[in-house]
């Protein structure tokens, strides 16, 4: 069985906390499972992005290169 993957998509003004948590909450389920989710990150252009609370997030890639996910995690903004 394949890895499950997870890409979670970063942009500016994003909530920290909606990119966090649920990288934490797969991060976990993926360890009580016995089986690792791959969790992968990717902005539009591959720059590092700006939260509303200032935090700096350094993506993965850029969205064009990332391999196609299983699940797919657009967090929310303002």
């Amino acid at each position: 069985m394949t890895q499950p993957s997870v890409l979670v998509v970063l942009f500016d003004d994003v909530q920290s906390l909606d990119v966090t948590g649920p990288v934490e909450v797969f991060a976990g389920a993926g360890k009580a499972a016995g089986s690792a989710y791959e969790i992968r990150t990717a902005s539009l252009d591959g720059a590092p992005v700006r939260t509303s609370s200032g935090l700096t997030l350094v993506p993965d890639s850029c969205l064009a290169d990332a391999a196609a996910p299983h699940t797919l995690l657009v967090p929310g903004g303002n």
